[in-house]
């Protein structure tokens, strides 16, 4: 098995946000929800429909992260994957532990494509270099290693004693669907669903990294992506389809996608200027549901959507309170992701300090040193500061 590295929908230029009152229709028990996604405001500040924190974290000769690939929460510690290595934090930021097993050696891996907290507070690791899952603790000794079938997944979720694999659009013989449930006792596959595209395995091969989200208990999550406008309600044992996204007009048709495309640039190419990509992440809470989308030649947005009849808010970029109101994206600039989902009402974002300074340097210089304290600012190569973000 080789996991291909996950491809995040980014480098768009963001543009800001809207508002307009909600239209829901039910659909023989599908739920579509209409976004008025041309209607766009400027001024929208995060704390109008959610809580922050900021978390610096520390940064030492023990604990110099790279390009973050993933973050994972449970209700003890916020745990940090980049590729090479696993970082453990306390919700306040005191590092806990660190797992590092880089290497060819049999209890190693080349890279870490993944990983989810067991209930335990251990890591299982999906290596980008072998067809295992790898059970690690945090004094960096492999628990357990459960080989599994060949899987081009680079994002999982766990629910249980079960894991869901996200193989996106990459059709093995073995394998001719987007979705396989795993039983982490035994490592077989008990479950597979949502049948792969033939004509989307020739040229959509990216992997978001923001598929999965949390339902509001442990025995349910909602799973989404890019190239398909339905989002989907799972448990180990179903798939249904929960909601559709009706983008004002601006989805893109089935029929366009089955075309014998070259590959993703020429898909890309072809593909008209306005159209709507849905849906690259999303986030419920009790209120609000959060989705993010492309919006082609426009940037990358989210929709905050109230689950009452109050109006909606199109966003691309949020001023934080917190910060002297400094400007956040939703996207960020490479191809690593600038935000994750980490449970039910929670997604955080990675903020780089030297940004945040240049922000209010520009801006607010009167605020810099009460900023610089908030941050923890040290020097210009420290570690992200972390802004964990709650729905109201």
């Amino acid at each position: 098995m080789k996991a291909l590295k996950t491809i995040a929908y980014i480098g768009f230029g963001c543009l800001m946000s809207a508002c307009s009152s909600p239209k829901t229709e039910e659909a023989q028990g599908l739920k579509t929800i209409h976004v008025a996604v041309d209607n766009l405001r400027t001024d929208v500040k995060l704390s109008e429909f959610a809580e922050a924190k900021l978390i610096p974290l520390p940064t030492s000769d023990d604990v110099l992260i790279g390009n973050i690939n993933r973050i994972r929460t449970s209700e003890k510690s916020i745990c940090i994957s980049d590729g090479n290595a696993l970082f453990r934090f306390s919700h306040s930021g005191e590092f806990l532990g660190k797992i590092e097993k880089k290497g060819q050696g049999p209890e190693e891996y080349k890279s870490i494509s993944d990983f989810v907290i067991a209930e335990d507070e251990n890591v299982w690791v999906l290596p980008s270099d072998k067809s295992s899952l790898m059970l690690y603790a945090w004094d960096n000794r492999l628990v357990k290693e459960l080989k599994i079938e060949s899987s081009y997944s680079s994002n999982m979720y766990r629910m249980g004693d079960k894991l869901i694999l996200n193989n996106g659009n990459f059709m093995t013989e073995n394998n001719k669907h987007t979705l396989q449930v795993i039983d982490l006792n035994t490592g077989e596959v008990i479950n597979r669903f949502l049948p792969i595209d033939e004509y989307k395995a020739k040229y959509l091969y990216m992997i978001e990294n923001n598929s999965f989200s949390s339902g509001k208990n442990d025995t349910i999550c909602y799973f989404n992506t890019a190239h398909n406008d339905t989002i989907y309600q799972i448990t180990p044992n179903t798939c249904e389809a929960y909601q559709t996204h009706d983008w004002n007009g601006k989805n893109i048709s089935a029929n366009f996608y089955h075309q014998d495309f070259l590959d993703i640039m020429d898909f890309n190419q072809k593909l008209g200027e306005g159209k709507i990509y849905g849906t690259t992440f999303q986030l419920h809470s009790d209120n609000y549901q959060w989705i993010g989308y492309i919006h082609k030649g426009k940037g990358l947005y989210a929709a905050i959507l109230p689950k009452d009849a109050s109006q909606q808010i199109m966003i691309g970029k949020v001023s934080i309170d917190e910060l002297n109101g400094y400007l956040m994206s939703i996207a960020s600039d490479g191809w690593t992701d600038n935000k994750y989902v980490t449970g039910y009402n929670e997604i955080v974002f990675i903020l780089q300090p030297m940004d945040i300074l240049e922000y209010i340097d520009e801006y607010a210089p009167e605020a810099m040193d009460d900023i610089k304290k908030k941050i923890q600012y040290t020097s210009d190569d420290q570690n992200p500061v972390l802004l964990m973000v709650k729905l109201k």
